[in-house]
């Protein structure tokens, strides 16, 4: 998308990619981030709900010309699905030109300060100046903007899913896919989604391949579940052992399972 955003700085292409990056750094639900067909109980983050702080953890104001510099985005949630409020989230840069959540927002809110006029604290993320009028992106555009990049992209022989395949839940689903394959802890996908169960699981799509990359390797590699306790069994017969030691130098030594004996 960011790619294919010909012009950038003002274009309408260009600041729905911007808002899809920060999104899913958050893992982002549409409603959160443009304006949806019906609006929802989830309010879209607004100016006030972003705090940019530098390394020393102080907070850079919204005017300043080095915001886009920031080591810290902090995203503050006023109301949400799972009832929570003043819910807020912290993710770092990334170091990436293009892919940090740093300098997605700090575009986003860069541009709303430039261009759209009597913005406010409460002005979302979302908001655009369009032939004098004030609006917003909204959720179909920027699903028809995720599966023209899917499509341009080379569709299903490219990604192995067709353009009509995605939608705007595929940030969210995305995120939290990208998390799991990197092998974070459930729980702590379920905090950054702001998950209150393990709901989150079904976006995990155990058909991709790289879920299953050296799952089988793993699986012969651990030591035994042999009792530790029980050293006497262990103790005459060393050449069944594992060659390291177990919790650290001094514990007794873990046989391995050996499957071909």
């Amino acid at each position: 998308m960011y790619s294919l955003a010909k012009g950038g700085g003002d274009n309408i292409n260009f600041i729905t990619a911007q808002l899809a990056i920060g999104g899913f750094f958050f893992a982002m639900r549409s409603c959160e981030q443009v304006q949806t067909p019906v609006p929802g109980k989830t309010k879209i983050i607004d100016l006030d709900g972003c705090t940019f702080r530098c390394k020393n953890k102080r907070e850079i104001p919204h005017s300043s010309k080095y915001l886009h510099t920031a080591e810290y985005i902090t995203i503050t949630w006023k109301d949400q699905k799972n009832g929570i409020r003043m819910d807020s989230r912290t993710q770092r840069r990334t170091g990436d030109p293009i892919l940090c959540p740093v300098t997605a927002f700090a575009y986003l809110i860069h541009r709303i300060r430039l261009t759209v006029p009597d913005y406010n604290p409460s002005t979302p993320i979302c908001a655009v100046y369009v032939d004098g009028c004030p609006r917003s992106i909204t959720q179909e555009f920027l699903r028809n903007q995720l599966r023209m990049a899917c499509q341009l992209g080379g569709g299903k022989e490219a990604f192995g899913f067709e353009p009509h395949e995605i939608g705007t839940k595929s940030i969210r689903s995305g995120a939290a896919m990208s998390l799991f394959l990197m092998d974070h802890h459930p729980h702590k996908i379920m905090i950054l989604g702001r998950w209150s169960s393990e709901a989150f699981l079904v976006y995990i799509r155990p058909q991709v391949l790289e879920w299953t990359n050296n799952m089988s390797h793993d699986m012969i590699r651990f030591d035994s579940f042999t009792d530790i306790t029980r050293t006497s069994d262990t103790a005459g017969n060393a050449s069944w052992l594992a060659p390291q030691a177990f919790n650290g130098s001094g514990s007794i030594l873990v046989p391995k399972l050996h499957l071909l004996h």
